[in-house]
């Protein structure tokens, strides 16, 4: 029984290697459509699956037309690039909120007058590549390029204002195997409003009350210790002081 559960080069059996059937193999894979496909050598000790080409083009499945192969001296592997090598990027909406950044996925409506960022990322598969945003309103569309650096880029932006509602999209562009790729996120759409400023700044007053309540609370507290431990010092130097004149009399009485 076969290992499939391994990464291994693959070879053709047949030499009857052709673009339909690299079609169908990214098909079959869930990989979008064929790029390109070439024969290169590999080095002899790397173990190989050996495709049957004849096997693929009687319409069986993959799975079915892969056999252990050991790797002879004249032997090519196959290297075969589909559409779909990216996986898809993520694009968040970052607003700073008292210091701390809540990233957000879906719209959101942006108070007017904040400072915001765009972050875009992607899974790690291949080093290097760039973000491209991309933001589109009914009349325009712009664009804002970025390196990758940690497979993310950080758009940002300040004073949100009307000219800033629209929808914004993250590409990811990549060089690999010889070609140029690139994979499109979902769009985030954003809005600016007055309102949603005003509720911000509602937030951060309830915030400000609260902690002054607190504060005068805590101070209230210590008075209140203070006046009730006052008295008992009182007693206390007072009842020093009343020994004192006993053993003043007391003294005095003797030299009578």
């Amino acid at each position: 029984m076969l290992n499939l559960g391994q990464w291994r080069p693959v070879t053709d059996r047949d030499n009857n290697w052709n673009k339909y059937l690299a079609a169908k193999v990214c098909g079959e894979l869930d990989c979008g459509a064929a790029v390109s496909t070439r024969k290169a050598k590999e080095p002899s000790d790397k173990p190989l699956w050996g495709i049957i080409s004849s096997c693929l083009q009687s319409s069986r499945a993959l799975r079915g037309c892969l056999t252990e192969y050991h790797f002879g001296s004249s032997d090519l592997s196959l290297e075969l690039i589909c559409s779909d090598l990216l996986v898809e990027p993520h694009i968040f909406l970052s607003l700073p909120t008292d210091g701390v950044s809540t990233a957000r996925r879906q719209g959101s409506e942006l108070p007017i007058g904040s400072d915001f960022s765009i972050i875009c990322s992607i899974r790690p598969q291949y080093e290097g590549g760039s973000f491209q945003l991309i933001f589109s309103t009914s009349n325009s569309a712009q664009n804002h390029t970025l390196p990758a650096v940690n497979h993310s880029a950080l758009f940002l932006f300040s004073d949100a204002g009307h000219a800033h509602q629209g929808t914004y999209r993250c590409v990811y562009h990549v060089y690999v195997f010889s070609h140029n790729f690139f994979s499109i996120s979902q769009v985030l759409s954003l809005s600016v409003s007055v309102s949603a400023s005003l509720t911000a700044l509602i937030i951060r007053l309830v915030f400000f009350l609260l902690g002054v309540m607190g504060s005068i609370f805590v101070f209230h507290f210590k008075a209140r210790r203070s006046q009730k431990s006052g008295p008992e010092k009182k007693h206390h130097v007072d009842g020093s002081r009343a020994e004192g004149h006993l053993e003043e009399e007391t003294a005095a009485s003797r030299n009578q």
